[in-house]
């Protein structure tokens, strides 16, 4: 998913419905940001990436890869 966009708004959204939200650092990216009027520089997208895990604040729990993100399957939990 692209970083600054589907990314956030479903990150954003899930934690609107009480989820909690794990995002791993290499479980997404995006594109350069072109150069902008006013001779504004070209953003790499990795910078660019790492602005929107940032923009998502305090509120999620960022991982480095998702091999540190474990799951339990559904039936574990009810039991």
């Amino acid at each position: 998913m692209l970083s600054e966009m589907c990314l956030a708004a479903t990150a954003r959204r899930a934690m609107d419905l009480g989820f909690q939200v794990i995002l791993a650092h290499d479980a997404h990216a995006t594109y350069d940001v072109p150069p902008g009027p006013g001779g504004s520089q070209r953003v790499p997208a990795h910078m660019a990436a790492r602005a929107a895990e940032w923009s998502l604040g305090d509120e999620i729990v960022l991982v480095g890869t998702v091999d540190e993100i474990g799951f339990e399957p559904a039936l574990a939990r009810a039991g």
